[in-house]
């Protein structure tokens, strides 16, 4: 079979980004390890975890700072706003809430002007814990870039901001 110039290099193109993937999942589940054992030890230090149980050694970490960056933002949730902010439908974000709650990371609040809405909010745990995360990721990522120039981490960064203007236009329309 023959193969002309253009399609010689989409089919190069598809190789890089498969090969991209693949490495990207290799070290994801080891990088991800580490990330849970180094917070799991940052997350027993704190005092006055409601529930007074150790961290579980497979915490969600991913799935609670997913939650927990989103109440950040905005510093209070209503159940519908963060139903939608996850996109997830509203049954599981409740489920979502209720095992936040147990374990002392977040708190259901009457909202103060009409008293049906229930809001979610950190608690200080939960907020101590968003905080390492962030900590811990941003430290790791530098890590990581630091094998990058100072020109190779700008630009890295404009083509990463690219990506995600993309990925939000392409959510937005629904096109994912």
């Amino acid at each position: 079979m023959e193969i002309d110039g253009g399609d010689m290099k989409q089919a190069s193109y598809a190789d890089q980004v498969t090969t991209l993937v693949q490495g990207f999942v290799q070290i994801w589940n080891k990088f991800e390890a580490m990330s849970y054992d180094e917070l799991a030890k940052t997350e027993s230090r704190f005092e006055g975890i409601s529930s007074g149980n150790e961290p579980h050694p497979h915490a969600n970490y991913e799935l609670f700072y997913r939650v927990s960056s989103c109440i950040h933002q905005k510093h209070n949730l209503t159940m519908g706003e963060l139903s939608s902010a996850l996109s997830v439908p509203l049954s599981t974000a409740t489920r979502i809430v209720d095992w936040l709650v147990a374990g002392g990371y977040v708190q259901r609040l009457p909202d103060p002007k009409d008293r049906r809405v229930v809001r979610v909010v950190l608690s200080n745990i939960g907020k101590e814990l968003h905080q390492a995360i962030e900590s811990y990721t941003g430290k790791r990522v530098q890590q990581i870039l630091s094998c990058l120039t100072a020109e190779e981490q700008a630009a890295l960064f404009a083509l990463f901001h690219k990506i995600v203007a993309a990925l939000k236009g392409m959510t937005s329309k629904n096109l994912l």
